[in-house]
Protein backbone atom coordinates (compact mmCIF):
# COMPACT_ATOMS: atom_id res chain seq x y z
CA UNK A 1 0.00 0.00 0.00
CA UNK A 2 2.98 2.13 0.71
CA UNK A 3 4.23 1.09 -2.45
CA UNK A 4 1.20 2.44 -4.39
CA UNK A 5 1.01 5.88 -2.81
CA UNK A 6 4.27 6.58 -3.00
CA UNK A 7 3.74 6.39 -6.95
CA UNK A 8 0.57 7.73 -6.77
CA UNK A 9 2.56 10.20 -5.03
CA UNK A 10 5.38 10.76 -7.69
CA UNK A 11 2.93 11.09 -10.38
CA UNK A 12 1.46 13.78 -8.91
CA UNK A 13 4.41 15.75 -9.02
CA UNK A 14 5.51 14.71 -12.39
CA UNK A 15 1.98 16.18 -13.41
CA UNK A 16 3.01 19.01 -11.63
CA UNK A 17 6.35 19.73 -13.22
CA UNK A 18 4.64 19.10 -16.13
CA UNK A 19 1.97 21.43 -16.29
CA UNK A 20 5.43 24.30 -14.49
CA UNK A 21 7.40 23.59 -17.71
CA UNK A 22 4.13 24.38 -20.14
CA UNK A 23 3.11 27.36 -18.65
CA UNK A 24 6.73 28.40 -18.33
CA UNK A 25 7.43 28.10 -22.30
CA UNK A 26 4.14 30.29 -22.56
CA UNK A 27 4.59 33.16 -20.50
CA UNK A 28 7.82 34.14 -19.35
CA UNK A 29 6.62 36.09 -16.22
CA UNK A 30 5.81 32.65 -15.17
CA UNK A 31 9.03 31.40 -14.21
CA UNK A 32 10.02 34.12 -11.85
CA UNK A 33 10.95 34.42 -8.57
CA UNK A 34 8.29 36.60 -7.57
CA UNK A 35 5.82 34.21 -9.12
CA UNK A 36 6.88 31.43 -7.30
CA UNK A 37 7.11 33.49 -4.11
CA UNK A 38 3.08 34.46 -4.90
CA UNK A 39 2.21 30.43 -5.68
CA UNK A 40 3.92 29.58 -2.36
CA UNK A 41 2.63 32.38 -0.12
CA UNK A 42 -1.48 32.03 -2.05
CA UNK A 43 -1.48 28.13 -1.77
CA UNK A 44 -0.14 27.28 1.15
CA UNK A 45 -3.22 27.76 3.80
CA UNK A 46 -5.13 25.97 1.36
CA UNK A 47 -2.50 22.92 1.58
CA UNK A 48 -2.79 23.23 5.26
CA UNK A 49 -6.84 23.05 5.24
CA UNK A 50 -6.47 19.85 2.43
CA UNK A 51 -4.33 17.94 5.11
CA UNK A 52 -7.15 18.72 7.67
CA UNK A 53 -9.98 17.97 5.58
CA UNK A 54 -8.24 14.54 4.71
CA UNK A 55 -8.42 12.75 7.67
CA UNK A 56 -12.63 12.81 7.92
CA UNK A 57 -11.80 12.06 3.74
CA UNK A 58 -9.82 9.04 5.04
CA UNK A 59 -12.85 7.75 7.03
CA UNK A 60 -14.74 7.55 4.12
CA UNK A 61 -16.65 10.88 5.13
CA UNK A 62 -16.42 14.49 4.62
CA UNK A 63 -16.21 18.07 6.72
CA UNK A 64 -17.79 20.65 4.78
CA UNK A 65 -17.40 23.78 7.51
CA UNK A 66 -13.44 24.22 6.84
CA UNK A 67 -14.14 27.62 5.34
CA UNK A 68 -16.82 28.74 7.23
CA UNK A 69 -14.48 27.89 10.82
CA UNK A 70 -11.88 29.75 9.18
CA UNK A 71 -14.14 32.54 8.62
CA UNK A 72 -14.91 32.44 12.18
CA UNK A 73 -11.39 31.77 13.57
CA UNK A 74 -10.59 35.00 11.61
CA UNK A 75 -13.57 36.96 12.97
CA UNK A 76 -12.71 36.32 16.27
CA UNK A 77 -9.26 36.84 15.59
CA UNK A 78 -10.11 40.48 14.82
CA UNK A 79 -12.82 41.30 17.20
CA UNK A 80 -9.41 40.00 20.00
CA UNK A 81 -7.03 41.87 18.56
CA UNK A 82 -8.56 45.29 17.28
CA UNK A 83 -11.60 45.82 19.81
CA UNK A 84 -10.34 44.01 23.40
CA UNK A 85 -6.45 44.13 22.62
CA UNK A 86 -5.83 41.25 23.42
CA UNK A 87 -2.23 39.97 23.14
CA UNK A 88 -0.96 38.27 19.93
CA UNK A 89 0.10 34.97 21.65
CA UNK A 90 -3.26 34.75 23.73
CA UNK A 91 -5.12 35.08 20.74
CA UNK A 92 -3.23 32.74 18.56
CA UNK A 93 -3.93 29.86 21.47
CA UNK A 94 -7.77 31.02 21.45
CA UNK A 95 -7.70 31.24 17.39
CA UNK A 96 -6.49 27.37 17.21
CA UNK A 97 -8.76 26.48 20.48
CA UNK A 98 -11.84 27.36 18.41
CA UNK A 99 -10.87 25.37 15.59
CA UNK A 100 -10.45 22.39 17.66
CA UNK A 101 -13.56 23.27 19.29
CA UNK A 102 -15.61 23.90 15.82
CA UNK A 103 -14.13 20.23 14.75
CA UNK A 104 -15.23 18.65 18.36
CA UNK A 105 -18.97 19.83 17.69
CA UNK A 106 -18.88 18.30 14.20
CA UNK A 107 -17.91 14.70 15.90
CA UNK A 108 -20.73 15.41 18.53
CA UNK A 109 -23.25 15.92 16.01
CA UNK A 110 -21.65 12.80 13.99
CA UNK A 111 -20.64 10.16 16.84
CA UNK A 112 -23.48 11.31 19.48
CA UNK A 113 -26.44 12.63 17.48
CA UNK A 114 -25.62 10.11 14.97
CA UNK A 115 -26.17 12.33 11.52
CA UNK A 116 -24.40 11.90 8.60
CA UNK A 117 -21.25 13.36 7.78
CA UNK A 118 -22.49 15.40 5.24
CA UNK A 119 -25.87 16.74 7.06
CA UNK A 120 -24.05 17.56 10.02
CA UNK A 121 -21.03 19.48 8.76
CA UNK A 122 -23.58 20.89 6.15
CA UNK A 123 -25.81 22.53 8.81
CA UNK A 124 -22.31 23.59 11.33
CA UNK A 125 -20.70 25.55 7.84
CA UNK A 126 -24.27 27.31 7.89
CA UNK A 127 -24.32 28.16 11.59
CA UNK A 128 -20.77 29.11 11.69
CA UNK A 129 -21.55 31.61 9.06
CA UNK A 130 -24.55 32.63 11.07
CA UNK A 131 -22.01 33.68 13.77
CA UNK A 132 -19.19 35.36 12.04
CA UNK A 133 -22.11 37.90 11.11
CA UNK A 134 -23.51 37.97 14.48
CA UNK A 135 -20.22 38.90 16.03
CA UNK A 136 -18.92 40.49 13.73
CA UNK A 137 -16.83 43.61 14.71
CA UNK A 138 -16.74 45.10 11.59
CA UNK A 139 -20.71 45.55 12.09
CA UNK A 140 -20.93 46.53 15.69
CA UNK A 141 -17.84 48.75 15.46
CA UNK A 142 -17.97 50.18 11.73
CA UNK A 143 -15.15 52.18 13.16
CA UNK A 144 -12.81 49.23 12.84
CA UNK A 145 -13.21 48.60 9.24
CA UNK A 146 -10.46 51.48 8.52
CA UNK A 147 -8.00 49.68 11.27
CA UNK A 148 -5.11 47.48 11.16
CA UNK A 149 -3.44 44.35 13.38
CA UNK A 150 -0.43 45.74 14.84
CA UNK A 151 0.55 43.39 17.34
CA UNK A 152 3.95 42.63 15.97
CA UNK A 153 3.94 38.71 17.38
CA UNK A 154 1.06 38.08 15.69
CA UNK A 155 1.82 40.08 12.44
CA UNK A 156 4.78 38.10 12.23
CA UNK A 157 3.13 34.57 11.61
CA UNK A 158 2.70 35.36 7.86
CA UNK A 159 6.66 36.56 7.71
CA UNK A 160 8.97 34.89 5.33
CA UNK A 161 12.90 34.01 4.56
CA UNK A 162 14.12 35.23 1.52
CA UNK A 163 11.50 33.92 -1.20
CA UNK A 164 10.17 31.22 1.27
CA UNK A 165 7.21 32.01 3.35
CA UNK A 166 6.29 30.95 6.49
CA UNK A 167 3.03 29.69 5.75
CA UNK A 168 5.34 26.81 2.88
CA UNK A 169 7.45 26.03 5.76
CA UNK A 170 4.57 25.53 8.59
CA UNK A 171 3.24 23.09 5.43
CA UNK A 172 6.42 21.31 5.36
CA UNK A 173 6.26 20.67 9.05
CA UNK A 174 2.35 19.70 8.73
CA UNK A 175 2.97 17.38 5.91
CA UNK A 176 6.22 15.59 7.59
CA UNK A 177 4.41 14.87 11.04
CA UNK A 178 1.01 13.99 9.56
CA UNK A 179 2.85 11.64 7.24
CA UNK A 180 4.63 10.07 10.29
CA UNK A 181 1.42 9.60 12.28
CA UNK A 182 -0.35 7.88 9.70
CA UNK A 183 2.53 5.78 8.44
CA UNK A 184 4.61 4.58 11.45
CA UNK A 185 1.76 5.16 14.59
CA UNK A 186 -0.65 2.40 15.56
CA UNK A 187 -3.42 5.18 15.47
CA UNK A 188 -2.71 6.07 11.87
CA UNK A 189 -2.95 2.11 11.15
CA UNK A 190 -5.63 2.25 12.71
CA UNK A 191 -7.59 5.70 11.25
CA UNK A 192 -6.89 3.58 7.56
CA UNK A 193 -8.46 0.26 8.61
CA UNK A 194 -11.12 2.15 9.54
CA UNK A 195 -11.81 3.92 6.81
CA UNK A 196 -11.32 0.82 4.80
CA UNK A 197 -13.59 -1.30 6.50
CA UNK A 198 -15.31 0.32 10.02
CA UNK A 199 -17.28 -2.68 10.91
CA UNK A 200 -14.14 -5.05 10.57
CA UNK A 201 -12.19 -2.19 12.41
CA UNK A 202 -14.99 -2.51 14.94
CA UNK A 203 -14.66 -6.06 15.56
CA UNK A 204 -10.81 -5.79 15.60
CA UNK A 205 -11.19 -3.65 18.95
CA UNK A 206 -10.75 -0.45 17.18
CA UNK A 207 -12.25 2.57 18.85
CA UNK A 208 -13.72 4.13 15.77
CA UNK A 209 -15.15 6.85 17.56
CA UNK A 210 -12.24 7.85 19.18
CA UNK A 211 -10.60 8.05 15.73
CA UNK A 212 -13.68 10.21 14.34
CA UNK A 213 -13.59 12.48 17.04
CA UNK A 214 -9.63 12.94 16.49
CA UNK A 215 -10.26 13.39 12.91
CA UNK A 216 -12.26 16.34 13.21
CA UNK A 217 -10.86 18.00 15.64
CA UNK A 218 -7.58 18.06 13.87
CA UNK A 219 -9.79 19.57 10.50
CA UNK A 220 -10.52 22.11 12.48
CA UNK A 221 -7.18 22.93 13.71
CA UNK A 222 -5.50 23.37 10.46
CA UNK A 223 -8.63 25.59 9.85
CA UNK A 224 -7.87 27.24 12.05
CA UNK A 225 -4.56 27.57 11.02
CA UNK A 226 -5.11 28.94 7.74
CA UNK A 227 -7.26 31.63 9.35
CA UNK A 228 -4.44 32.90 11.46
CA UNK A 229 -2.06 32.90 8.39
CA UNK A 230 -4.50 35.04 5.97
CA UNK A 231 -5.62 37.62 8.88
CA UNK A 232 -1.77 38.07 9.82
CA UNK A 233 -1.16 38.64 5.68
CA UNK A 234 -4.34 40.72 5.52
CA UNK A 235 -4.01 42.24 9.15
CA UNK A 236 -7.80 42.24 9.10
CA UNK A 237 -10.58 39.86 8.20
CA UNK A 238 -13.60 40.00 6.68
CA UNK A 239 -17.51 38.15 6.75
CA UNK A 240 -16.69 36.32 3.71
CA UNK A 241 -13.05 34.76 4.81
CA UNK A 242 -12.99 31.33 3.79
CA UNK A 243 -16.44 30.81 1.60
CA UNK A 244 -16.04 28.41 -0.56
CA UNK A 245 -12.17 26.96 0.73
CA UNK A 246 -13.71 23.82 1.65
CA UNK A 247 -14.17 23.03 -2.00
CA UNK A 248 -10.52 24.38 -2.82
CA UNK A 249 -9.38 21.81 -0.21
CA UNK A 250 -11.74 18.79 -0.79
CA UNK A 251 -10.62 19.09 -4.61
CA UNK A 252 -7.05 19.03 -3.21
CA UNK A 253 -7.48 16.39 -1.39
CA UNK A 254 -9.21 14.38 -3.79
CA UNK A 255 -6.88 15.35 -6.53
CA UNK A 256 -3.91 14.29 -4.05
CA UNK A 257 -5.37 11.16 -4.09
CA UNK A 258 -7.04 11.19 -1.06
CA UNK A 259 -10.11 8.15 -1.85
CA UNK A 260 -13.70 9.29 -1.27
CA UNK A 261 -14.45 6.02 -0.16
CA UNK A 262 -11.83 6.33 3.09
CA UNK A 263 -8.66 4.28 3.57
CA UNK A 264 -6.42 4.96 0.63
CA UNK A 265 -4.45 8.41 0.81
CA UNK A 266 -1.87 10.19 2.41
CA UNK A 267 -1.16 13.90 3.74
CA UNK A 268 1.14 14.55 1.07
CA UNK A 269 -1.11 14.24 -2.10
CA UNK A 270 -3.32 16.94 -0.51
CA UNK A 271 -0.75 19.42 -0.48
CA UNK A 272 1.07 18.79 -4.08
CA UNK A 273 -2.60 18.56 -4.99
CA UNK A 274 -3.19 22.05 -3.77
CA UNK A 275 -0.61 23.59 -5.91
CA UNK A 276 -1.34 22.02 -8.43
CA UNK A 277 -4.72 23.83 -8.93
CA UNK A 278 -3.09 26.83 -7.72
CA UNK A 279 -0.61 26.99 -10.24
CA UNK A 280 -3.39 25.75 -12.83
CA UNK A 281 -5.25 29.04 -12.19
CA UNK A 282 -1.63 31.14 -12.11
CA UNK A 283 -0.66 29.47 -15.48
CA UNK A 284 -4.03 30.47 -16.94
CA UNK A 285 -4.47 33.94 -15.73
CA UNK A 286 -0.36 34.55 -17.02
CA UNK A 287 -1.75 32.78 -20.29
CA UNK A 288 -4.67 35.24 -20.85
CA UNK A 289 -7.01 32.40 -20.38
CA UNK A 290 -10.41 34.25 -19.48
CA UNK A 291 -11.37 34.04 -15.61
CA UNK A 292 -14.76 32.30 -16.62
CA UNK A 293 -12.68 29.81 -18.00
CA UNK A 294 -10.40 28.90 -15.42
CA UNK A 295 -12.85 27.29 -13.05
CA UNK A 296 -14.28 25.04 -15.74
CA UNK A 297 -10.44 23.96 -16.46
CA UNK A 298 -9.79 23.00 -12.62
CA UNK A 299 -13.36 21.59 -13.12
CA UNK A 300 -12.31 18.83 -15.46
CA UNK A 301 -9.00 18.31 -13.60
CA UNK A 302 -11.13 17.37 -10.60
CA UNK A 303 -14.06 15.23 -12.73
CA UNK A 304 -10.83 13.69 -13.90
CA UNK A 305 -9.12 12.41 -10.24
CA UNK A 306 -12.23 11.52 -9.54
CA UNK A 307 -12.75 9.27 -12.04
CA UNK A 308 -9.03 8.12 -11.33
CA UNK A 309 -9.91 7.12 -7.95
CA UNK A 310 -12.91 5.02 -8.97
CA UNK A 311 -11.23 3.32 -11.69
CA UNK A 312 -8.13 2.58 -8.84
CA UNK A 313 -11.56 1.40 -6.73
CA UNK A 314 -12.48 -0.80 -9.44
CA UNK A 315 -8.82 -2.32 -9.67
CA UNK A 316 -8.57 -2.89 -6.11
CA UNK A 317 -12.36 -4.96 -5.87
CA UNK A 318 -11.06 -7.20 -9.10
CA UNK A 319 -7.71 -7.74 -7.45
CA UNK A 320 -9.04 -9.04 -4.45
CA UNK A 321 -11.51 -10.72 -6.12
CA UNK A 322 -8.92 -12.75 -8.28
CA UNK A 323 -7.20 -13.06 -5.00
CA UNK A 324 -10.36 -14.60 -3.04
CA UNK A 325 -10.70 -16.87 -5.84
CA UNK A 326 -7.42 -18.11 -5.99
CA UNK A 327 -7.37 -19.06 -2.12
CA UNK A 328 -10.75 -20.58 -2.60
CA UNK A 329 -9.65 -22.54 -5.58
Amino acid sequence: MQRKQLMGTLSLLTILLLIVIIFSLVSPNFRTLNNLRSILSSYSHIAIMAIGVSFPILLGEIDLSVGAIMGLVGMVMFNLLLIHEVSGPVAIVIGLGIGILCGLVNAFLIVRLKLQPFIATLATLVAYRGIIYGISGRQLFPETTVKAITDPIYISIDGRIDIVPYAFIYLILLVMITHLVLQYTRWGINLYAAGGNEMAARLSGINVNRIRVFAYAFSGLCSALAALILTSRMRSTQESLGLSFELSAIAAAVIGGVSLRGGVGNTVGPAIGAFLTGTLYTGLTMAGVTTYAQPVVVGVVLIGAVAYDKFLASRRVNHRSQKDMQYGG
